[in-house]
């Protein structure tokens, strides 16, 4: 990462500090999820434009950060041909496939559903990693992928097994952006480790932003924006996608990577309370008692 995560106990007042920067990103990641859903349901953004739009905007500041901070890192990513295939992969699943995919599965269903639909790749990336190192899943890793399949079959069913109760483009992009969450977490190690998170994810999109923007035309589709449009767009890009990550990051190195993982928790919570409250969005009993199975696999899994 672009900070050193410090000292293994960090200092109470620098690890509360980082508890509430932890929060903070995750409140504006759950924003970012209802101004995403704002869009593309009550102002017929298509997804893919404000993806680019997203990374065009998140991905210029990324990348001037990165560049005051630490040009031979950035460099780095571009001429080490290890690093530049690992970039490569990334933009494509990490950036233009969660970024779709999230957005679909947000417009399709609800920022509540979607991004408890997308914490599925919690359990893929342990899958994932026990396959890898050739290890048997422990209890808790077990306990907390069953937790996931729990949620998600209530939320899709709403407790009727016989009946897919939630829209099929919806639980299939919600899935999908698990799946790319996975691959976007495991791809990332090692150019977070080597180059920083900030010039990573700033070159990730720049990159995708070149691929995007002659193909999405992003300046046919601003017409369609009135003020409140653009207001909420740099609702996502700015509040929802770079203070998110840069607090989140904060929170990371300040106080731990697992305390900031359980605060993280909160994100769907978040996307969920600004659902209901914003655009007035209804959860079932069924909605909850899923959201709490995926809430408690996340807890597990992270404590682990």
């Amino acid at each position: 990462m672009d900070e050193p995560v410090g000292p293994t106990e960090p200092s109470s007042s620098r690890a509360r500090l980082g508890g509430l920067l932890a929060f903070l990103g995750a409140a504006c990641w759950g924003f970012s999820a209802t101004c995403v859903s704002w869009l593309t349901t009550r102002a017929n953004v298509d997804v893919m434009w404000l993806a680019n739009m997203r990374v065009i905007i998140a991905g210029t500041l990324f990348m001037a950060i990165a560049l005051i901070r630490d040009r031979r890192s950035v460099a780095r990513l571009f001429t080490d041909r290890v690093l530049r295939r690992h970039l490569l992969a990334y933009t494509a699943i990490g950036v233009i496939l969660v970024q779709a995919s999230y957005m679909a599965a947000i417009k399709y269903t609800n920022p509540g559903t979607a991004l408890l639909l997308q914490e599925t790749g919690v359990p893929l990336i342990v899958a994932i990693e026990c396959i890898r190192l050739r290890r048997r899943p422990s209890a808790r890793e077990i306990a907390g992928l069953a937790l996931a399949c729990v949620g998600v079959v209530l939320i899709a069913t709403q407790g009727d097994p016989t009946t897919l109760a939630i829209n099929p483009l919806g639980l299939f992009w919600g899935l999908v952006a698990g799946a790319s969450i996975a691959g976007y977490n495991l791809i990332s190690v090692r150019m977070i480790r080597e180059c920083g998170a900030f010039a990573t994810n700033g070159a990730a999109m720049v990159i995708a932003a070149v691929i995007l923007t002659p193909i999405m035309r992003p300046w046919e589709g601003a017409a369609s924006l009135d003020g409140a449009g653009w207001l909420v767009l740099l609702g996502v890009t700015i509040v929802g996608t770079f203070i998110a990550y840069a607090a989140y990051l904060r929170g990371v190195a300040d106080a731990g990577p697992v305390k900031a993982s359980l605060i993280g928790v909160f994100e769907p919570i978040s996307g969920a309370f600004f659902s209901a409250v914003w655009l007035g969005t209804v959860f079932s009993t069924w909605d909850f008692l899923g959201g709490i199975a995926i809430i408690v696999m996340m807890v597990i899994v992270a404590r682990q």
